[in-house]
């Protein structure tokens, strides 16, 4: 079997990954002629076009999409491999990326891990769960914070906390006065809930379901922040965890009686990836962070 070159392979993930020649040529120290020669070559040797160079930003072909998911995880295996012998030292420098489904549980561990590492650069982002999920499958995210905890094997997941879901009223709303509500009294408002597959949504659609209750009007919505803000305007009630409230005079955040509305939290990175020294140490202020009866 042919062995493939690790040259063309970089330079046309390169490319791949930063939308064009000029951005890929200047991180990879070479001319963009050079560059253009590397991909044209790597091409020509297996007969397929890997670039579309018809747009202003360069994109994958079908392909190409499939050879880039490859070398994703082929130069994060690089990097990995590069990070492990280098060891502890990379506590000094090197790049943790976190991923976060909001920022309310995962900005006290970057906090807390920037206090005692301020080497490493911390790249945050935030997203939904199934694209962070993915992110850390490919390699793209390092470790991630989530409220979903998918059963995986390949994932190593810690349990950081546990939160109760409550209801969220705009500040004028009847139901805002009260000490609690039931489902019962939910189920003829209009219910602001998160996009479909959210935990939140699931969380309270099985709720509903387990009363044999039926959920009335619904508007869906994509952003906690928007949730907030939707609230705020009148235009139904919310759900979110105890924690996620900021205290927003315009809102009253009330318990939801006779439901198990809870929320846990974790902490989750691919096994493999433990062996690095950044993720270890992540993983170890959440650790000490996390309650041991959860």
């Amino acid at each position: 079997m042919k062995s493939m070159n690790i040259a063309q392979l970089r330079a046309f993930h390169t490319v791949a990954a930063e939308g064009g020649f000029t951005k890929a040529a200047r991180l990879l120290n070479v001319t963009q002629p050079t560059l253009s020669q590397e991909v044209k070559a790597l091409e020509e040797a297996y007969g397929v076009l890997l670039l579309d160079r018809s747009r202003r930003t360069v994109t994958p072909t079908s392909i190409g999409e499939g050879l880039f998911a490859i070398t994703r995880r082929l130069f994060a295996a690089e990097q990995e491999a590069l990070e492990l012998l280098a060891g502890a030292r990379l506590l000094d420098a090197g790049t943790l990326t976190v991923g976060a489904d909001g920022p309310v549980h995962a900005m006290p561990l970057v906090a807390a891990f920037t206090r005692q590492h301020p080497g490493p650069r911390i790249s945050l982002t935030v997203g939904n769960t199934q694209t962070l999920l993915a992110g850390l499958l490919d390699t793209r995210i390092d470790v991630a914070v989530l409220a979903d905890a998918p059963g995986d094997s390949r994932l190593h997941v810690l349990p950081l906390r546990r939160d109760p879901v409550q209801a969220l009223f705009p500040r004028g709303h009847a139901l805002a006065r009260r000490r609690a509500v039931s489902l019962k009294d939910l189920a003829d408002q209009r219910l602001i809930l998160r996009e479909p597959g959210s935990v939140t949504r699931r969380l309270i659609e099985r709720a509903f379901e387990n009363a044999s209750l039926p959920m009335g009007d619904t508007l869906d919505i994509e952003s906690r922040e928007a949730v907030v803000e939707a609230v705020a305007a009148g235009l139904g009630v919310g759900f979110i965890s105890a924690a996620e409230f900021t205290g927003d005079p315009r809102l009253v955040l009330v318990p939801v009686a006779g439901a198990a509305l809870e929320m846990d939290e974790y902490v989750i990175c691919l096994r493999e990836r433990r062996r690095l020294a950044v993720v270890r140490a992540f993983l170890d202020i959440a650790r000490e962070r996390a309650p041991a009866a959860l």
